[in-house]
């Protein structure tokens, strides 16, 4: 009963077969390879790779040839005749002024970025979810351990006073509450077994893989807020590092080159050089003998393109243009409001539970020694059951309360993480190492 809940943090309540420790490095890498999300984030980067490459070859010359085999036949009154005509074009289109074109190119360019960025995001993001499943499933574990050391103890106290009445020393009221508190116990174990076999299935569907035996946190993990976080610090980092803004901002940029697309479209002419060479073969000898025979026509220009006007549709897709890079310039500017907010709000929670964590580990120290004044004077009579099981429970809340606080710290820390843009492979094994195998 006095033996502290950290010795037994890490029982397993496996609802299947085992399989080795997987540390916390490991269990990331797993989400990695079944997450379908990130896959999908990969490809749509790949398809972004193409599409610029795509779009800066309407930047080059265009060379087409074609080829045609024809065979006709002319009825006249008195005689039919048959003729044929093949030709050979090679023809060239290469646009040399072309604003639009060259927006339209930056726009693909800053698109891909876009989809680097919400790569990145996706990774951060699973991390994130991992982390968490992870840690709740610790949680969750936490607390089976302490009823079922809880329960353990219960049923101790329940067959003591069994045998007291048996020999008359207790009332049939004292034998009745022990009874009481043990079943109510043992419905919190079976309530406590269900939560972990559900965080288990949480991290086998995040992973791929049953994972009933991870480590835990140490206790030497330190539970307090580096001075240096502060939330303006913090949010000066975020404006820089945040995947969710850097998206947004690069959203900005995207609208901002469709209006100069559109402008161009509509409102600045064009300039490509133009060329072709053709080959012709007729026979037409016994139509027209002077238009039989081999044909090689060359030509070369510049073709101007001045657009001037469109019934309006030009003013109108400009003017919706403009509104558009609008809306996500605001839609950036409320993100950025709403980040602010999330990271003050994180700030103050690791603050908060730093100082509650210490809190609880104060309470447990009382409670342990209420509960040893109360099983004291139990012993000599000056105490009554129901004050000893009301102790006993609550030194084993306080246990539970401390390692769920510790915890949900540590979930605290990876969200703030994520908030500035931080949570990366390094943070990731440096909280690995503080994770350790009883």
């Amino acid at each position: 009963m006095k033996k502290h809940i950290i010795s037994a943090i890490v029982t397993a309540a496996a609802c299947s077969a085992p399989l080795h420790a997987e540390t916390l490095l490991e269990v990331y890498q797993l989400a990695q390879k079944h997450d379908p999300g990130l896959r999908a984030a990969a490809a749509t980067y790949r398809s972004e790779q193409e599409s610029v490459t795509s779009t800066k070859g309407s930047l080059y010359p265009s060379i087409s040839f074609s080829g045609s085999l024809g065979y006709g036949h002319q009825e006249a009154p008195k005689f039919g005749t048959d003729y044929t005509s093949n030709s050979l074009s090679l023809d060239l289109n290469y646009p040399i002024y072309s604003p639009a074109l060259d927006y339209a190119v930056d726009a693909v360019e800053i698109q891909f970025d876009s989809a680097g960025v919400d790569l990145e995001n996706a990774k951060e993001d699973l991390a994130s979810n991992t982390l968490k499943e992870y840690f709740q499933l610790l949680i969750a574990k936490a607390t089976l351990d302490t009823v079922e050391a809880q329960v353990k103890s219960t049923a101790s106290q329940l067959e003591r006073v069994q045998k007291q009445y048996d020999v008359g020393l207790v009332s049939i009221t004292d034998l009745q509450d022990a009874r009481a508190e043990y079943d109510s116990v043992r419905v919190t174990e079976l309530s406590a077994k269900s939560d972990v076999v559900l965080a288990q299935k949480t991290l086998q569907q995040r992973t791929g893989k049953v994972l009933s035996d991870i480590p835990a946190l140490s206790e030497r993990y330190p539970i307090k807020v580096d001075p240096s976080i502060t939330a303006e610090s913090m949010i000066a980092k975020a404006k820089q590092n945040n995947k969710s803004l850097q998206s947004l901002e690069l959203a900005v940029q995207a609208a901002q080159k469709n209006v100069d697309i559109q402008k161009s479209n509509g409102r600045v002419p064009t300039v490509a050089i133009t060329g072709s060479i053709s080959r012709a073969d007729n026979d037409y000898s016994d139509v027209n003998p002077d238009t039989e025979g081999v044909t090689t026509d060359a030509n070369i220009g510049i073709g101007v393109s001045i657009p001037l006007y469109s019934g309006g549709s030009i003013s109108a897709k400009v003017r919706q243009a403009t509104a558009s890079a609008e809306a996500a310039y605001e839609t950036k500017a409320s993100n950025l409001q709403t980040i602010e907010l999330s990271i003050r709000s994180a700030v103050l929670g690791l603050q908060t539970t730093s100082a509650q964590v210490e809190a609880q580990r104060q309470l447990i120290v009382s409670r342990k020694s209420a509960l040893e004044a109360t099983q004291a004077g139990y012993d000599v009579g000056t105490r009554n059951l129901v004050e000893l099981l009301s102790a006993q429970s609550n030194l084993y809340s306080a246990q539970s309360t401390y390692e769920t606080l510790r915890y949900n710290f540590v979930i605290q820390q990876v969200a703030l993480y994520e908030l500035t843009g931080e949570l990366t492979l390094d943070k990731i094994n440096d909280l690995n190492t503080w994770l350790v195998q009883s």
